[in-house]
């Protein structure tokens, strides 16, 4: 592993002797202080995995093409915004990783902190890809970038930033046909934009992970297929007269529930005989929830629970003690007469 900045000259040197460098597969260079994309990596044509995670990195040059073995390009936190179009060179190309976020002090209710890339138009002919995160689809090309993901079916994890409303049935389109998908994060171009996906007619059926951030007219009619499901995330959904729990409380493999401005009503009421798998629960930004109650033989494995920010909630849950396996809770930001 080489992790500073001075063993790059090092590596270009040895990586053009024959003392079996130029054989590297794995090069780690995170948190090293580049700001430009070091041109000796270039030499190591048998290359598989490089990361420049954590630098200051702007540009990935179109010569990137040459590292024909490149399975996994990790660009996570660096300042890269758009990649060439030389990538799509890369045939055995399994995992671009390539998004930054803003770390907020606390449980953070800011919408827009993350940050993904613009991808080349024709990303589909990927098709060994099984992490694309994240894309930006707010663009000219937006639409026929979504339409191109349908065809990367070996996609295990999909994450898209910024996402219009009028390229919602192109993106459900596409989800039809993702099989393997195991991990979905959609988010809106802002807190106030609508995530429309009912039109999805049948969802991956191996979704584990689902974070939709945006606003909802109500939840996907789909959800409750989703068997597989164990961690959802629903970000600034804002329902009004919908209950948000009555959709969700019989998925059979919901451990984790995360509700950032999801609802918008004065009470949430978990019922008897839901929840049953749930072992973490965060209720965070609900401005205009009161009362939290819990019925008897409702989230009978819970363990953590987390309340942050309903600022108008002035008592603990009704029923909290029916969590007899609770082992946290997690109050931040609440009211004084709460505390």
């Amino acid at each position: 592993m080489f992790n500073a900045t001075d063993s790059l000259s090092k590596l270009s040197i040895l990586a053009s002797s024959n003392d079996g460098l130029s054989l590297l597969t794995v090069l780690d260079l995170r948190g090293a202080l580049l700001e430009t994309f070091p041109n000796e990596v270039l030499k190591l044509l048998q290359l598989r995995y490089l990361s420049l995670r954590g630098t200051k990195v702007k540009i990935i040059p179109k010569s990137i093409g040459k590292l024909q073995n490149l399975e996994t390009l990790d660009l996570k936190n660096t300042y890269v915004t758009e990649l060439p179009d030389d990538i799509l060179k890369l045939q055995r190309l399994r995992h671009i990783l390539l998004y930054r976020y803003i770390q907020y002090p606390g449980p953070s209710i800011h919408f827009q902190h993350h940050y993904g890339f613009k991808a080349p138009t024709e990303i589909g002919s990927l098709s060994s890809l099984q992490k694309l995160c994240s894309i930006e689809t707010n663009h000219d090309n937006g639409t026929i970038l979504l339409g191109e993901v349908g065809k990367l079916t070996q996609l295990r994890k999909l994450q898209i930033e910024r996402l219009r409303n009028e390229d919602e049935r192109v993106l459900c389109s596409s989800l039809e046909k993702l099989s393997n998908l195991r991990s979905l994060i959609v988010r809106a171009t802002g807190g106030d934009e609508i995530i429309d996906l009912d039109s999805l007619s049948s969802p991956p059926q191996l979704l584990r992970t689902l974070c939709l951030a945006g606003s909802l007219h109500k939840v996907p009619h789909w959800k409750p297929s989703l068997h597989s499901l164990v961690r959802l995330v629903l970000a600034w959904s804002k329902l009004r007269d919908v209950d948000p729990l009555e959709s969700l409380q019989d998925l059979p493999s919901l451990v984790e529930l995360d509700l950032l401005q999801t609802y918008e009503g004065e009470e949430l009421c978990f019922k008897a005989g839901g929840f049953q798998t749930l072992v973490r629960l965060y209720l965070t930004g609900f401005k205009g929830m009161r009362w939290v109650k819990v019925e008897a033989g409702s989230m009978p494995h819970l363990e953590e629970l987390f309340i942050r920010q309903c600022e108008l909630v002035e008592e603990l849950p009704s029923g909290i003690e029916h969590l007899t396996n609770l082992k946290s809770l997690d109050l931040y930001d609440m009211s004084d007469g709460l505390i």
